[in-house]
């Protein structure tokens, strides 16, 4: 799957954000269980220290397929949430639904 650049305004107190772009392919009629186990660990991502925010989106054209948006101060805020132990349960909830792995890409706005 590919990705797309996202171009977005600054984050509030004027410094810009770094956006985490995942791509997820669900297993054919997980998508239902992938959403509500993505929402009971959301939280994981929502609290992170250096995010501003997630957001879990559904293909229309192909509802098996996923794109999550995080809001980052920086790639190395993301980074750091990879090394936490909470993040390691994020995955455990996430990885049975998925179909292969998750395609990830960091981007910032530039126009």
């Amino acid at each position: 799957m590919t990705g797309a650049t996202v171009v977005a305004p600054d984050a509030p107190g004027g410094h810009r954000v770094v956006r985490e772009i995942a791509y997820f392919e669900v297993q054919e009629g997980q998508g239902e269980g992938f959403i509500e186990a993505y929402n009971g660990v959301a939280n994981v991502l929502n609290e992170a220290s250096g995010s501003h925010g997630a957001t879990l989106h559904r293909g229309i054209e192909n509802p098996n397929s996923f794109t999550l948006i995080v809001e980052w101060d920086s790639v190395d805020a993301h980074t750091a949430l990879t090394r936490e132990p909470g993040f390691e349960d994020f995955g455990d909830a996430i990885g049975p639904y998925l179909a292969g792995r998750p395609e990830v890409r960091h981007v910032e706005a530039v126009g």
